[in-house]
């Protein structure tokens, strides 16, 4: 293990138990007994704990209120891990887009703590949702990480109120929701993203800015921060905006929103999501249209935005931090610390926007 590791596992360990054995430490991750002391030395220099005979106690919390035992990984954890502090179960909707660069960073936070992750899968079925939170607390888990399918998972909410270990919602906000808004969450502030896209644009030059968009648990708050920019930014109404409804006739609604944005005068769009940008540009393109001279794009979500055949500008979702902070504030409610309560917390985190060879001023 590297040193900022072995830190962050002993004050992990710690935070869970109130008090750490340097001996039992040091056996448990295959160290030296000096290594482990050194480390205590460290990191009670720095005040992060307090040393004492054979080992530190936490300087948050006495040691009689931590948890009594650390959990085991339930399931059986893999070979190596059977020292592993905590278990953390994580539902998302969608394993292969979007999602993997957040869980990534939940496991990477995880792991630097001592814990694990075990995935669940909704594939955007409510009922599969509900199953999943279901396994993962049968199987014993000690806390959740969970994206619901829908914005209004009512049903989802309501079970995951009655959870008997913390939950974090991932990627959702229920803060004027009437069911779990009791909840904590770590969420990507879409509408300000949305709002970065136009004032890049608005930067450029451009007055009609339109917005397309793939009907999902994102875009209504990407809708308000589109209409709130433009308002502010004094960009003209007559842009064109779409709902794209990719059940069927993807192709054919973005003609006819490609032929409105011409008879509209509109020289920019702001389009999520990145796989549908990707298809709007080709079809601009074949339509006859230069990318960026007659038309701007920004997308959404940065996923496949670079690969485009004109490389896509894109406001790109601090997806791994959310990961990592989703895992964090977890952590803390099953630490010691934690014991003792603190308000629920609801955290956004602001995008940003990588620059490509898609947007440029009006001709």
């Amino acid at each position: 293990m590297e040193l900022s590791q072995r830190h962050d596992r002993i004050l992990a360990e710690l935070r869970i138990h109130g008090s750490l054995s340097a001996a039992d430490f040091a056996e448990r991750m295959g160290i030296s007994a000096m290594t482990v002391r050194r480390d205590l030395r460290e990191l009670g220099e720095q005040g992060r704990l307090r040393r004492v005979h054979g080992g530190a106690v936490s300087i948050d919390t006495q040691p009689t209120t931590g948890i009594p035992h650390r959990p085991g990984a339930r399931p059986t954890p893999a070979p190596g891990a059977a020292d592993t502090l905590f278990t953390f179960g994580f539902v998302v909707p969608d394993p292969s887009y979007y999602f993997p660069t957040i869980v990534a960073g939940a496991v990477e936070r995880a792991q630097s703590l001592g814990g694990r992750i075990v995935l669940g899968v909704s594939r955007y079925d409510p009922a599969r949702e509900r199953d999943q939170i279901e396994r993962l607390l049968a199987g014993g888990v000690d806390g959740l990480l969970v994206t619901t399918s829908v914005l209004d998972a009512f049903a989802t909410l309501e079970l995951l109120e009655r959870a008997p270990v913390p939950v974090v919602l991932v990627e959702r906000s229920v803060a004027e929701s009437p069911v779990g808004n009791g909840l904590e969450f770590v969420r990507t502030d879409h509408a300000a993203g949305a709002a970065i896209a136009l004032r890049h644009l608005a930067a450029l030059g451009h007055e009609r800015v339109g917005m397309a968009a793939f009907d999902t648990p994102t875009t209504p708050s990407l809708r308000l921060g589109y209409e709130r920019a433009r308002r502010q930014l004094g960009l003209r109404e007559d842009a064109s905006t779409a709902i794209i409804d990719d059940r069927h006739g993807v192709g054919e609604q973005t003609r006819r929103y490609l032929e409105a944005c011409v008879a509209s005068g509109t020289t920019a769009v702001f389009m999520h999501s990145d796989h549908y940008a990707v298809e709007f540009a080709d079809a601009a393109l074949d339509f006859g249209l230069s990318i960026p001279d007659d038309l701007s794009i920004v997308a959404y979500d940065d996923e496949v935005a670079g690969l485009a055949r004109v490389p896509l500008t894109a406001v790109a979702p601090p997806k791994r931090d959310i990961g990592r902070f989703a895992a964090t504030m977890c952590f803390e409610r099953i630490s010691a610390a934690a014991q003792q309560g603190f308000s629920a917390r609801h955290m956004s985190l602001r995008p940003s926007l990588s620059l490509r060879e898609s947007t440029a001023p009006p001709r």
